[in-house]
């Protein structure tokens, strides 16, 4: 699958700001996110189980999975030195700062066409192939071409290209894009008629692409919101940097570089400062400055998105060398307590459930131990209470930080309404949050497990809920129980039931 900017010179045409070179060593953010495959590009580059990057001097330094040798770029000349790098699943592309010629290590399908020793001014690789943009507008394929992914459409001039999981996309002269693979796959299926682009991303089944006015538009598969970009990136702009992932998209936006990556979809947020972000099947890697002039450095943090694994080949090869940061930590230190403040300096008591807003700027939590919620600025890392009295524990409605919980466990947003519905687990209830600061109970009242119709319905232990926003509906994990409340009816009804026969 592919990342989002293509690499090398007719990137740094088409965009004002470009990355400096990196030297591996101490600044990659890593943000994992549910996985499948895909690849990244330019000064920094993410694969299946491998990272790449263009260290000081031109140098590819690649940490992770070593299979095929897609990790050593010496099996591919040694002393070659390179001014970008894109990876696939088995193998690694690099542009050679000399002739900038594609070249490749590991296990890349397909025998290389004659165009390989070409002169390429951009390339870009997928799981299973990789394509390269020559100076007259051409582009060479090669690779797996099973999915016709290879096969490029005949007499167009193109202006960048983008390798996904089994398609690829290009920028054509004229600001259209074109697409050729798979043709079952969302992005080709739904690939709409485009007369302003200035660059695509290619991700697994959807792709995004910067308009000419500086905005993003998005088309294909949207099950995590990946295809639909918050105003920061649709509206305002300018965006000068996007990466698309397997069910997410990262952008960077603003007048200057380094910029914050502003991601949605899988991996909704606003995390660290960089000059680019490259994404793949598990998360997205960002390139940060931490060092001056031309030195830029790299290193490896991780933070984990739920159901997602970054591979362990690399993370253990990057604590080897002593260069795997630590877990970026959002807000709260050390202690078991209650306090508001910024980042670090906010302090939490056995924190458990949390929830995010669509556009990736809030963040909900369930602050278990202090019996409220608290509500996280993911730009400023600023902690706020959100509702409850966090000194206090009981049941009490009203006013946001007046209002009593109990051991809440499970929180949930609604970011069209603003609500947020709290799972209060030793209260036996469900509880909402309006937009304007308001507790009240939207379901239950005591021990059981009764159905019924707000109040009159009881909850054996309503540990975590989750929202379905199409149809109104809030699931609830209650102890052995799964329960369903019909937010405008406040009906509660029992999906499954430990004593019951489904299966």
């Amino acid at each position: 699958m592919a990342a989002g900017r293509a690499i090398a010179v007719a990137a740094y045409r088409r965009r004002r700001y470009a990355p400096l070179p990196l030297r591996l060593g101490v600044v990659i953010t890593v943000v994992a996110a549910l996985a499948r495959v895909a690849s990244a590009e330019r000064h920094v580059s993410a694969g299946a189980g491998h990272v790449c990057a263009i260290q000081a001097g031109g140098v590819a330094a690649c940490y992770g999975d070593n299979t095929y040798g897609k990790a050593n770029a010496s099996t591919a000349g040694v002393g070659l030195r390179y001014h970008a790098v894109t990876v696939g699943t088995d193998f690694s592309c690099g542009l050679t700062l000399t002739g900038s010629n594609l070249v490749c290590w590991g296990a890349v399908p397909g025998t290389p066409p004659p165009q390989l020793t070409a002169f390429f001014i951009d390339a870009h690789a997928g799981p299973r192939h990789v394509c390269g943009l020559m100076p007259n507008g051409t582009v060479a394929c090669y690779g797996d071409g099973t999915t016709g992914a290879t096969a490029v459409p005949p007499g167009v001039a193109f202006q960048g290209v983008t390798a996904g999981v089994d398609y690829t996309c290009g920028v054509t002269r004229a600001h259209g894009v074109q697409c050729w693979g798979n043709a079952s796959n969302p992005v080709l299926s739904g690939l709409p008629v485009i007369t302003d682009a200035e660059h695509v991303a290619a991700g697994a089944d959807h792709a995004c692409y910067i308009r000419m006015n500086g905005t993003v538009r998005c088309w294909g598969a949207n099950s995590a919101l990946q295809a639909s970009p918050p105003a920061a990136m649709s509206a305002t702009g300018p965006v000068w940097w996007l990466a698309a992932g397997t069910r997410f998209t990262c952008g960077m936006a603003g007048t200057s570089a380094p910029a914050a990556i502003t991601c949605w979809g899988a991996i909704p947020s606003t995390w660290t400062t960089a000059f680019e972000v490259a994404c793949t099947s598990w998360g997205c890697v960002a390139s940060e400055a931490s060092g001056a002039g031309t030195d830029q450095t790299v290193s490896i943090g991780v933070q984990p998105a739920t159901n997602a694994t970054v591979p362990a080949a690399m993370t253990a090869q990057f604590a080897a060398q002593g260069s795997i940061g630590a877990v970026r930590i959002l807000a709260g230190g050390s202690g078991s307590t209650f306090v508001n403040g910024v980042g670090t300096a906010a302090k939490f008591n056995s924190p458990r459930g949390i929830a995010v807003t669509n556009d990736g700027t809030t963040v909900f939590v369930a602050d278990t131990g202090n019996h409220c919620i608290r509500r996280i600025n993911v730009s400023t890392r600023t902690v706020t209470t959100l509702a409850g009295s966090c000194s206090s524990y009981g049941y009490g409605d009203g006013a946001a930080t007046s209002s009593l919980f109990y051991y809440p466990n499970g929180v949930e947003v609604d970011s069209v309404s603003g609500s947020v519905y709290v799972a209060d687990t030793s209260n036996y209830r469900i509880r909402m949050v309006s937009a304007a600061n308001v507790v009240s109970t939207l379901a239950g009242s005591g021990y059981g497990s009764t159905n019924g119709v707000g109040t009159a319905a009881l909850f054996y232990s309503p540990i975590d809920l989750a929202l379905d926003t199409a149809t109104g509906v809030l699931y609830i994990a209650d102890f052995s129980n799964v329960r369903a409340v019909n937010i405008s009816s406040r009906v509660v009804s029992t999906l499954f039931s430990a004593g019951s026969s489904q299966t």
